[in-house]
């Protein structure tokens, strides 16, 4: 039977997502003319979702938006996307996060003075993608050791290291000392965000104290998919759900020990999907469920009470 349900310290929207959702929703209110989103404005998929309810178009390809406005999505993309959307008479209204826009203005700086610059990141997410196409001859992008292991001495050239955004911090940090061993010389630039240092953080800290714990988010998010594997590290028992409706009753039954339940969210995961699994882990105790909210570092608050 369910007795606790905790909510992480530090979960759901940062400021990046929040602002890229607020330029689109303002821009599509604002506008008479077509509004297309260029890939997901967020990784989720009750966000992009409710843009689509909205009427606001989405597109993979400026190829294939005709007219109207184009917004970029909160993962930026390469200078020449931005042009080629200009060049086809576009209006383009750009919503990448500052945070990637910084690591732009680090490949900017250092490329012209001669850097070659080495990326941790997925290959195929759109951050990655964007970054790279801000000097693609003069990036090598690495997703994991062995990558980064396998490339050239490089001794006599000026180098620099930066990072996804949402990269998994640990594993960062044995990329950041590998580099630094293969090459002394290494420029650092640790480009993690402090969202995603902070989401990671409280999920360290909650799930060695609880039975499950479940991350709302959708499997388009890298840093949810993250928070799931270091829970299920931690506790054996992290779940990766878009919505309540993922929540799988079987996990109660049979005489499972679950009592005490964590709850996270990735970065691009509205308040609201976070409330609709508190509310149902709630129904499954039959309403006895105690719900404990964060106040602060150090401090939490109940905001209900088991059933006497």
């Amino acid at each position: 039977m369910i007795e606790k349900i905790i909510i992480a310290t530090h979960h759901g929207f940062c400021m990046g997502v929040k602002r890229a959702i607020n330029i689109a929703e303002e821009t599509a209110a604002n506008s008479n003319e077509k509004v297309t989103i260029l890939n997901e404005i967020v990784h989720n998929e009750s966000v992009v979702n409710d843009f689509r309810e909205k009427g606001v178009s989405q597109a993979f390809s400026v190829d294939d938006v005709h007219e109207g406005t184009l917004i970029i999505s909160a993962h930026g993309v390469s200078p020449d996307v931005k042009e080629k959307a200009i060049a086809r008479g576009l209006k383009v209204v750009d919503a990448t996060c500052p945070l990637v826009e910084k690591i732009y203005q680090i490949v900017e700086k250092t490329v012209p003075a001669g850097y070659h610059m080495i990326h941790y990141g997925e290959k195929n997410h759109d951050e990655t993608i964007g970054v790279q196409g801000h000097a693609p001859e003069h990036i090598t992008i690495v997703s994991d050791e062995k990558e980064l292991l396998a490339l050239p001495d490089w001794k006599e050239r000026k180098l620099g290291l930066t990072v996804q955004t949402t990269a998994h911090e640990e594993a960062y940090y044995e990329i950041e000392k590998l580099a630094l061993k293969k090459w002394p010389h290494i420029d650092v630039f640790n480009t993690i965000c402090n969202a995603t240092s902070k989401r990671q953080a409280a999920i360290l800290e909650l799930s060695p104290k609880v039975d499950m714990v479940l991350v709302v988010g959708s499997e388009s998010s890298a840093n949810s998919n993250r928070l799931a594997q270091i829970a299920n590290n931690i506790c054996g028992h992290g779940y990766l759900i878009d919505t309540v409706d993922d929540i799988n009753d079987e996990w109660f039954e049979n005489g499972a020990e679950i009592k005490d339940i964590g709850i996270s969210a990735g970065a691009s995961t509205p308040e609201y999907l976070v409330q609709a699994v508190v509310e149902k882990l709630v129904a499954i105790s039959g309403g006895k469920a105690e719900v404990i909210l964060p106040v602060r570092k150090n401090r939490i608050r109940k905001i209900s009470k088991a059933a006497g």
